[in-house]
């Protein structure tokens, strides 16, 4: 059984944050790759601040810095024209690959929020799930709403066994990066100054021969 994880996000920039919570997944759950993805923002979200082609080629640079070829950059969300939710990109995905082993990713601070996504009630019935700790949202079962501890109640796996192809719950730790993207553009802004501890210096370079985020070509 083939074992792919996703982990989606705006990406605008990606950083180390992201790169390791995706290699944590694919070394913990023993997957055979994991698909970065950006996503297409809806009308109604805040945009990023770049281009998609330039968070795309940023996700790739930072891919192909780790050396590691079981992580992989995907334009799928981008080439889209209409925005697709999680449950509906999962869906495409389970429809192409019926019998691979999906894992979406996601940091404890979306899982907090994932009962009010749309029908966030199939997703497990698509793809496992693996969330992974951040700094100031670890999990406490006392905090979690009503519809999350119902789903960990019935899906909750407490090892890092992948064995069947969607219906998991797993909670996972990863090295802790105290950094998100908003503090990472403040950062740019302001003479990237640090910037290069949370990001690959590919990145970085790009950023800075582009203009990104205020920065000076």
């Amino acid at each position: 059984m083939i074992k792919k994880g996703l982990l989606g996000g705006s990406f605008d920039p990606v950083h180390a944050g992201h790169i390791g919570m995706a290699l944590s997944a694919l070394l913990e759950l023993g997957l055979d790759e994991v698909i970065l993805q950006p996503n297409r923002i809806p009308y109604y979200k805040k945009q990023a601040e770049v281009s998609d082609a330039d968070r795309l080629e940023m996700l790739r640079i930072a891919v192909a810095e780790t050396g590691r070829k079981e992580l992989k950059a995907s334009d799928f969300e981008l080439r889209e024209k209409d925005y697709l939710s999680t449950s509906e990109v999962l869906l495409r995905l389970r429809k192409d690959e019926p019998e691979t082993a999906l894992v979406f990713i996601m940091g404890m601070d979306s899982w907090l929020y994932f009962h009010k996504w749309r029908n966030y009630e199939t997703i497990l019935e698509t793809a496992n799930i693996a969330v992974f700790n951040r700094p100031g949202h670890v999990l406490n079962p006392k905090d979690q709403p009503e519809e999350l501890a119902e789903l960990c109640s019935r899906h909750l796996i407490t090892d890092h066994s992948v064995m069947n192809i969607a219906g998991g719950l797993y909670f996972m730790e990863s090295r802790p990066f105290d950094i998100s993207s908003t503090a990472l553009r403040n950062l740019l802004r302001e003479g990237d100054a640090g910037a290069g501890e949370y990001m690959s210096e590919g990145v970085l370079k790009y950023i800075r021969e582009h203009g990104l985020y205020g920065t000076r070509p």
